[in-house]
C-alpha cells in the first residue's frame, strides 16, 4: 500500500492508508463541543493559531483544507474519486467517477451494465434522516435480452447524479473516458480472469485500451445527467432509491445498515458479532450465522462478480457502493458501444454496509464488500477492536471464509480465521475484497483490501 502524493496539486497532501487523516475545516467544528468548550475557548484558539502557522510553514495548508477519501480496488479509480472531491464534488460525484472507472479497468468484476446496491447517508442530518438505499439490476430487470437498452450502471448513475451530484456530468465521466481512450495497466486479477474465461488475454502489466468503449463514453459525456435520465426514462423504473429502506439493526451501542440480496443475513451476522466479548469471538459468531443460514433465507443462491467502494466527503456524507455482474465480464452479448450486456439469472451478492456508534460523533465505518460473507467477517473484526490504522488493516486483511452457493462455507487458503494471515498479505483471487473507510470524531482513515489489488486515496 502506498500513496498518491506525486499526483496531488499544490497545497494538498495525501497520506498512506495506515496514517489517520487529520481533521480539516470541512468537519472539525461540527463534532466539537461539550461543557468545557467555553472555558477552554481562548486556550484552544491560541493553540490552533500556533499549530496552523507551524503547519503552513512546514507542510503547506494541510490542516486547513477540506478532507475526503475514496477506497476502491483500483488505485486510479480511488484517485478519480478524490479528484472529484477536490474539484468541489460531493460523495455521489466521487462514487460515480470511481464506479465508471472500475467498469473500464476491472471488467471482470463490474461493467457499464452492472447491477448495484448503494447506501447513502448525510451524517450531519443523522438526528432526522436515516441512510437511503438505492438498488438496480439483478435478475429479471426490464429490457433483459434486448439489444437496444442502455447499460444499467449508466442509467442508475445518471439518475442518481441528477438528484445528488454537484459536479458537471462530463467531469464525472472524464476519468473513465481517458482511461478507455489512452489505455490503462492490466492488473494481475484481470489477466488471471481473462485466462480463466478463455478470452483473449493481456499479460499483467501490459497496457490496454478500449476505443469503442471510449467512443460510447464520449457520446454520453456530451449530455447532462438530467438529459440522460429523461432519455432513459423507460429504464429508470428499475432503480429504487428509498430513504430508510436499508435493512438495519442495533446492538452493543452500534447501529448497522446493509444492502443487497443478503442484507438481512448480513445484518443478523453483524448484530451477533456486536454482542461478542472480543475480536475472535465476534468473527466466530458471524461465521456461525453464515453456517446456519439456508440459501433461501440468505436471498437465494446469490453470487456473481463484484467491485465495492467506500466514500466519505468533506460534508460527512457516507456512501458505500457495490456493483457487479452475474459472471466475470458479463453473461450477455457485446454491443456496438463496446460494453457487454449482463443477464443475471439469480440475485447478485452485493454487500454495502454502514456501521455507526449510537452516540453522535462516535466511530463510523463505511464498507464496500464484494460478498456478504466477506462483509460480515470484516465487520465483525472491525467492531470488536479494529480501531486505529493497524487495527483496520488487520481486520480487512485477516484470512476469512467464502459462502458457497449451497449455504456452506469454504476456507480461504492461508491461516484459518480468526488468526491473522502470515506475511505476505493473502491476495487470493477470486476471494472477495472489502474496502473500508473509518471516521472517528473527525479523523479519517481507510484501507483497500489486498485481495482486490486496490489503494485508497485521501487528501
Amino acid at each position: 500500500m502506498g500513496d498518491h502524493g506525486d499526483s496531488a496539486p499544490a497545497g494538498v497532501v495525501e497520506l498512506r492508508e495506515d496514517v489517520p487523516l487529520k481533521a480539516g475545516a470541512g468537519g472539525g467544528a461540527w463534532c466539537a463541543g461539550g461543557p468545557r468548550l467555553i472555558a477552554l475557548s481562548f486556550a484552544v484558539l491560541s493553540a490552533a493559531i500556533t499549530l496552523a502557522l507551524l503547519a503552513q510553514i512546514y507542510s503547506g495548508d494541510y490542516e486547513l483544507v477540506p478532507h475526503g477519501v475514496v477506497s476502491s480496488s483500483a488505485a486510479e479509480c480511488s484517485r478519480a474519486g478524490t479528484d472529484a472531491l477536490k474539484a468541489g464534488g460531493r460523495a455521489l460525484d466521487a462514487a460515480a467517477a470511481a464506479a465508471l472507472c472500475l467498469a473500464v479497468v476491472a471488467p471482470h468484476r463490474t461493467s457499464l451494465d452492472a447491477g448495484g446496491s448503494m447506501l447513502y447517508w448525510e451524517y450531519r442530518k443523522s438526528r432526522s434522516q436515516l441512510p437511503s438505499l438505492a438498488e438496480w439490476g439483478g435478475a429479471g430487470g426490464p429490457g433483459d435480452g434486448g439489444g437496444g437498452r442502455p447499460p444499467r450502471l449508466l442509467v442508475a448513475l445518471a439518475a442518481l447524479h441528477a438528484q445528488a451530484g454537484a459536479l458537471p456530468w462530463r467531469d464525472v465521466v472524464k476519468p473513465a473516458l481517458l482511461l478507455a481512450r489512452k489505455g490503462f495497466v492490466v492488473s494481475a486479477g484481470l489477466a488471471a480472469a481473462e485466462r480463466a474465461a478463455g478470452v483473449p488475454s493481456a499479460a499483467a502489466g501490459a497496457r490496454y485500451n478500449a476505443p469503442a468503449l471510449a467512443d460510447y463514453l464520449q457520446a454520453i459525456q456530451n449530455k447532462t445527467s438530467k438529459e440522460l435520465s429523461e432519455e432513459w426514462r423507460a429504464w429508470n423504473g428499475n432503480i429504487s432509491f428509498v430513504a430508510g429502506g436499508a435493512r438495519w439493526s442495533e446492538a452493543g451501542g452500534r447501529r448497522v445498515w446493509a444492502g443487497g440480496a443478503r442484507a438481512a443475513l448480513a445484518v443478523d451476522a453483524i448484530t451477533a458479532a456486536l454482542q461478542a466479548a472480543d475480536q475472535d469471538d465476534a468473527v466466530h459468531r458471524a461465521v456461525d450465522v453464515l453456517r446456519s443460514a439456508r440459501p433461501a433465507a440468505a436471498g437465494g443462491a446469490a453470487g456473481g462478480a463484484a467491485s465495492g467502494l467506500a466514500v466519505v466527503d468533506s460534508s460527512d456524507t457516507y456512501l458505500a457502493l457495490v456493483t457487479g455482474t452475474s459472471v466475470p465480464f458479463g453473461s450477455g452479448p457485446l454491443v456496438a458501444g463496446g460494453w457487454r450486456q449482463d443477464q443475471p439469472a439469480r440475485p447478485l451478492d452485493l454487500a454495502p454496509a454502514l456501521i455507526a456508534d449510537a452516540r453522535l460523533c462516535g466511530t463510523r465505518y463505511v464498507v464496500g464488500a464484494e460478498s456478504s460473507a466477506a462483509l460480515v467477517q470484516v465487520a465483525a473484526a472491525l467492531v470488536a477492536g479494529g480501531g486505529g490504522p493497524r487495527g483496520v488493516e488487520l481486520s480487512v486483511e485477516r484470512a476469512r471464509l467464502a459462502l458457497a452457493a449451497d449455504g456452506g462455507v469454504l476456507p480461504e487458503p492461508g491461516a484459518p480465521p480468526p488468526a491473522p494471515p502470515a506475511a505476505p498479505l493473502n491476495a487470493t483471487p477470486p476471494f472477495a475484497a472489502v474496502n473500508v473507510v473509518q471516521q472517528r470524531g473527525d479523523a479519517l482513515l481507510s484501507w483497500a483490501d489486498s485481495r482486490g489489488g486496490g489503494l485508497a486515496s485521501r487528501f
